[in-house]
């Protein structure tokens, strides 16, 4: 089962801040400068947090939040005047 999960990140140095950035944006969509969401199963969680530790050092800063699906639903954002839409699974399939 996916989950919303926030990526937020303090990188010191322009070639590893690039990398992470890339990384990230390979799991979700950037929301911020250096804050991305992605909806992702437990494993593949876990597959990107391996990702970036091989590449942030000691002197640079990645905060992960994982949200519930009501918690997902009550972030509020005022970018653009448009809500954030964050459906509870981005796979359905129906049965005919």
């Amino acid at each position: 089962m996916k989950k919303w999960r926030l990526v937020t990140y303090d990188i010191r140095e322009p070639g590893r801040l690039r990398r992470v950035a890339k990384t990230l944006e390979g799991y979700g969509e950037r929301l911020q400068y250096s804050v991305f969401r992605i909806h992702t199963t437990d494993r593949d969680f876990e597959k990107l947090r391996w990702e970036l530790t091989r590449i942030a050092t000691e002197e640079d800063s990645v905060i992960y939040f994982s949200l519930c699906p009501a918690c997902a639903r009550r972030i509020e954002s005022h970018e653009n005047l448009k809500p954030i839409e964050w459906p509870d699974d981005s796979e359905h399939f129906h049965i005919i």
